[in-house]
């Protein structure tokens, strides 16, 4: 029978925050407006149903 490999002591909340501290969520401050409807959306993501086309672009395309 082979031991397995246990901890001799509790690690505290302390300890575990700061050897998990890196691996949590960092805030998005980017926030963008797009560029048909004006809502607010983060970069690299659809808005409008994905439609890509700037308004001003489509109404000189269709002249």
């Amino acid at each position: 029978m082979e031991l397995m490999a246990v901890p001799k002591k509790k690690i505290s909340k302390h300890k575990r925050g700061i050897r998990n501290g890196p691996k949590a969520f960092k805030p998005t401050p980017v926030i963008i407006r797009c560029r048909s409807c004006g809502r607010v959306k983060l970069p690299h993501f659809y808005c409008c149903s994905g439609e890509r086309a700037i308004p001003d672009e489509q109404s000189n395309s269709n002249n």
